[in-house]
């Protein structure tokens, strides 16, 4: 475990061997097992904790919102992102757990943790448009926002780039006949940030963040595509929505985008 740059659960939860570009089955435990070079067990061990967790989080839901009506065409849903989505224990495994029965509702998960909108235009015709689905929901920037905790505060990608990316993957989306979601994203906390990667002097800027939503919310009114305000449900929720990390959000914010989703796709 020596050669892992995190704890396992860490790269566990946010399936880190994606960065390599390797193509397997989420749940090939004994593949993902040899990348890292650890016990098979040892992973199964987590594996498990996270498919408890999901399965409380998606009886949650499901006492909160019973059923959806039955739907005459299958309806199959992209889910678009960073690390916030190719989480275990994201919204889009909560979703998958609570559609497990239904054969006309389907989620696949075509996110990769790091990246940006750089990364996901580099990978687009690859991983996402080779995708069969109907509807995307494009959950993408907090790793743009990042920049370098010193006078410089260079970003990894400026506001100017993500707005011509995020112009692309929006216009590609909808030229295909893909009906979107945009999702807005939420605030990090830079205390827990420089805590738990003590060696990246980065941080998040609370104004691009800011900026990066109001983007996200003008292209979509500009494009007339349906807009989860995570961000301000973020906000507005009494209680903590991050991880340890102080960057990924939590169930309670997983849970709170599902609920926005709920409202959304059919």
């Amino acid at each position: 475990m020596e050669q892992l740059p995190y704890e396992l659960s860490f790269c566990h939860k946010f399936n880190l061997h994606k960065w390599l570009g390797l193509n397997m089955d989420d749940y090939d435990l004994r593949t993902i097992a040899r990348i890292y070079g650890v016990k098979l067990r040892a992973l199964k061990k987590i594996e498990a904790s996270f498919e408890k967790n999901l399965e409380g989080l998606a009886q949650t839901l499901r006492r909160e919102k019973g059923t959806k009506p039955t739907l005459d065409t299958p309806v199959r849903v992209c889910a678009i992102g960073d690390s916030i989505t190719s989480d275990r224990e994201s919204y889009a495994k909560i979703l998958a757990r609570l559609w497990k029965d239904d054969a006309k509702r389907t989620i696949i998960d075509c996110s990769v943790s790091g990246d940006t909108t750089y990364h996901l235009i580099e990978r687009f015709y690859s991983t996402i448009v080779s995708e069969e689905f109907d509807w995307a929901v494009l959950f993408i920037g907090t790793n743009d926002c990042r920049e370098l905790d010193d006078d410089a505060h260079i970003s990894n990608i400026s506001l100017d780039e993500y707005k011509r990316n995020m112009r692309f993957l929006m216009k590609s989306l909808l030229d295909r006949g893909k009906t979107v979601v945009n999702v807005t994203i939420p605030y990090v906390d830079n205390l827990r940030l420089r805590q738990m990667f003590t060696e990246s002097n980065q941080q998040y800027d609370d104004e691009r963040i800011d900026r990066t939503n109001g983007f996200i919310r003008e292209l979509s009114r500009e494009h007339n595509t349906h807009l989860a305000e995570l961000a301000e449900a973020c906000k507005n929720y009494g209680d903590d929505v991050l991880e340890e990390d102080g960057l990924h959000v939590n169930s309670r914010g997983h849970m709170l985008l599902c609920r926005l989703l709920w409202d959304i796709l059919p």
